[in-house]
């Protein structure tokens, strides 16, 4: 009965301090701060914040603000911070490791000297390496002319700071610490005043660890022990569910819904709190709502008792997300992009599951409660993967590619579709739909407009490939499909091009005029005639019979002469100019 009472009382501070956690996590930085410090026990609320809550809150509040916080925060968490600042892929960024290990020293200078002495020797080492020169003097030795730029404590043990040493990787995304002094490359180096600060708080600490340090720092081999340092970061880092990116990026790799893994049947026996268990991050949580289909059955799991363990599976997917997206999550905006694309592909893949049946919350909720979340991630990137397969297996043989044709050529719309199939994680065109140009692909609608428009894509391509056009007679205009088109309807049409190839060459102003009189009717409007002769020209130059005309091709054609009356019915023909003309490939004077 006592260890029943004990497990529930530790339950129930445990409890106690999650809810806390969460309302320090949305809050504004000011006060999740404030309510930090003026907790009951300030250092028992910080080192039970998960690793990545402690450095969102971090950059949430403001490095330097955070100071007091850092001091009372367990050495792991520092850890946490080193593993996730000071690395440029794999090569230690040494100005990195100068601003975090100034800001540990302000929070406590002699803790992070014992810190890295006894738990990170080889660490501080090589930082030293890469900062320092070291020299020691014998007691018969007379010092050289150049020690005026040495520094000694003890007359023994010299030291100076050259500046940067060649092959040093000193390339950063962003910088930690604010900094204003000038210096090499054009990034602030504070390196000499830090390590010489901390030189002298060792010293006075104890002044043969430092002589230790000096020699195993002058025996170190720097490129062996980056390498041990890089493997041991990963390993720390794959126990969060940060994996290396070239393991993470199997988060993407598709998989069909009949080879998906069925959860083991979930029981609501509450487990028993282990403290050796890590505790899954909270500081997403506040981010997991819109109008998605996944946040929509999160929620009613949610109020229907919730699944065992989905917070942290949850909170490992989006640490795969990360890490093979090489994202580091500073402030709100690099937490809502590895978040939104999770939470849409999520939505993508539960669609799919269901396709074939009425899409609900209610069924969306079963297939959570059946499958595990990275599957039905993958299944969902599946989707775009395939549209992805497609665009790069039709470029290799497109009418663009062979033409050595800039994407442009496709159009503005066209060219979104393709250029957000390219790129290495598929987006969907959104075409500045909520003010976006580009976002995750987030249910089968988007699938199916892609697909649709990739068709269309596919198919102009296929048309343009059957005219045989001789591409280098362009010398004036924009080319574009769309002047191409119309350009060899009307070359045609005008007697201009009697022989194949096809020729792109302008058509000069004055003769134009008169078939634009034609083209368009007294109200602006193109009519019937005219559009069913550019059908039967397109079906004539491509060798096919006219009804055999695809209907993707049929649908651009109408589309194309539905622009062309916007754009130029109500413009007069004596007032027809080839300079802002771009859908024809004219030539000569207004």
């Amino acid at each position: 009965m006592n260890n029943d009472y004990q497990l529930a009382n530790k339950t129930r501070k445990e409890l106690k301090l999650k809810n806390l956690r969460r309302d320090i996590l949305i809050s504004d930085g000011a006060k999740a701060l404030d309510m930090i410090l003026e907790a009951p026990s300030p250092a028992t609320l910080i080192q039970s914040f998960p690793d990545q809550d402690l450095y969102y809150l971090m950059h949430k509040i403001g490095v330097h603000d955070f100071i007091p916080v850092l001091a009372l925060a367990a050495s792991s968490q520092w850890e946490y911070i080193l593993d996730v600042e000071v690395w440029d892929d794999d090569r230690l960024n040494t100005h990195m490791i100068t601003q975090v290990f100034s800001l540990l020293f302000k929070a406590d200078p002699q803790r992070l000297l014992r810190w890295t002495i006894t738990e990170k020797p080889d660490f501080i080492e090589y930082y030293l390496s890469q900062k320092m020169y070291i020299f020691i003097r014998e007691h018969d030795e007379v010092p050289p002319e150049d020690f005026e730029d040495y520094i000694t404590l003890d007359d023994k043990f010299y030291f100076r700071f050259p500046g940067l040493q060649s092959g040093t990787n000193e390339n950063s995304e962003g910088e930690l610490l604010p900094q204003d002094t000038p210096r090499e490359n054009g990034l602030p180096d504070d390196a000499p005043e830090l390590i010489e600060q901390m030189i002298r708080t060792l010293a006075a600490m104890d002044l043969s660890v430092l002589h230790g340090l000096f020699l195993e720092t002058l025996s170190l081999l720097p490129a062996e022990t980056e390498e041990e340092q890089f493997r041991q970061k990963n390993i720390r880092l794959a126990e969060k569910g940060f994996l290396p990116a070239h393991e993470a990026v199997g988060i993407y790799q598709p998989v069909a819904g009949k080879d998906l893994t069925h959860r083991p049947a979930i029981t609501n026996k509450s487990k028993a709190l282990d403290p050796d268990i890590p505790l899954p991050p909270m500081f997403f949580t506040q981010f997991l709502k819109g109008d998605n289909l996944f946040a929509k059955t999160l929620k009613q799991i949610s109020a229907q008792g919730g699944i065992p363990d989905l917070d942290s599976e949850l909170a490992a997917l989006i640490n795969k997300v990360i890490s093979a997206d090489r994202i580091r999550i500073r402030n709100r905006e690099s937490i809502e992009k590895p978040l939104e694309k999770t939470m849409s592909t999520l939505s993508l893949g539960l669609e799919v599951l269901m396709e074939g049946s009425k899409i609900s919350v209610e069924r969306a909720v079963d297939l959570i409660t059946k499958y595990f979340l990275e599957d039905i991630f993958r299944t969902g990137s599946r989707e775009s993967a395939r549209l992805q397969a497609m665009v790069r297996k039709w470029y290799e043989t497109s009418f663009i590619g062979a033409k050595d044709l800039p994407l442009s050529f496709l159009g503005e719309t066209y060219l979104g579709i393709i250029g957000g199939l390219m790129v290495q994680r598929p987006m969907f065109f959104a075409n500045y739909a909520d003010k976006i140009l580009y976002r995750n692909f987030a249910g089968l609608s988007d699938i199916r407009a892609t697909q649709r428009q990739l068709d269309e894509i596919i198919c102009l391509d296929d048309f343009l490939n059957r005219l045989n056009v001789d591409i280098a007679t362009f010398t004036f205009g924009v080319l574009t499909y769309k002047s191409m088109i119309l350009t060899l309807w009307i070359r045609d049409r005008m007697g201009l091009n009697k022989s194949k190839p096809l020729s792109l060459a302008p058509i000069e102003i004055s003769k134009f005029k008169d078939f634009f009189a034609q083209l368009f009717g007294p109200e602006g409007t193109i009519g019937d005639t005219q559009a069913k002769d550019l059908g039967l020209w397109a079906a004539q130059a491509s060798g096919v019979h006219e009804t055999d005309l695809p209907t993707a091709l049929q649908g651009i054609l109408y589309a194309l002469l539905r622009e062309l009356e916007s754009e130029y019915g109500h413009v007069r023909v004596q007032d027809l100019d080839p300079r802002f003309m771009p859908m024809f490939l004219l030539a000569g004077q207004k």
